[in-house]
């Protein structure tokens, strides 16, 4: 499979995502920052915006995925990667004690890991993804989601019965 790279010097690039972004896609914000294009958009957009990105820019590389508790939601945040310096932020919020979002291992393979951290720190829920278990807890027993900001550490409580 021969890979092909988007051409032309950084600022026209990134201003040509931009574009790209803001033809097909509702963005709630978007701006060129720097060397990144930072968007916002709502979650039910994610994976036709993350398509865009790959499909049509060709920006082929998802960094990571970050998660911020804003106690309430949580705030996602998609890094990608045009392998000649630009970069595309995407960021989204998700509500709710146990919140639920469309995985985008199909479009970005490197996703499978993130989610699963996200999932395993967090408790978010990542909707058809292929193998969403923990990755550093342990599996039985241990119903926690030690980055929230509700999670109280208090290791005689937290971990009763595990010994």
């Amino acid at each position: 499979m021969a890979v092909t790279l988007p051409e032309g010097d950084l600022n026209s690039r990134l201003e040509n995502y931009l574009d790209g972004f803001r033809n097909r896609h509702g963005l709630e914000e978007a701006e060129v920052d720097g060397n990144v294009v930072r968007l916002v958009v709502k979650p039910e957009v994610l994976l036709a915006v993350l398509a865009t990105a790959k499909e049509r820019l060709r920006i082929l590389h998802l960094s990571f995925i970050t998660v911020v508790d804003r106690v309430g939601s949580f705030e996602l945040t998609y890094e990608l990667l045009d392998l000649r310096g630009g970069q595309v932020r995407v960021k989204t919020t998700v509500e709710g004690e146990e919140p639920v979002i469309d995985t985008v291992t199909e479009i970005y393979p490197t996703a499978n890991w993130h989610e699963r951290e996200a999932y395993d720190m967090f408790g978010i829920a990542f909707k058809g993804h292929p193998d969403l278990r923990r990755l550093y807890m342990w599996q039985d027993h241990f119903d926690h989601h030690p980055l929230l900001k509700s999670f109280e550490i208090s290791t005689k409580r937290t971990f009763e019965g595990l010994r």
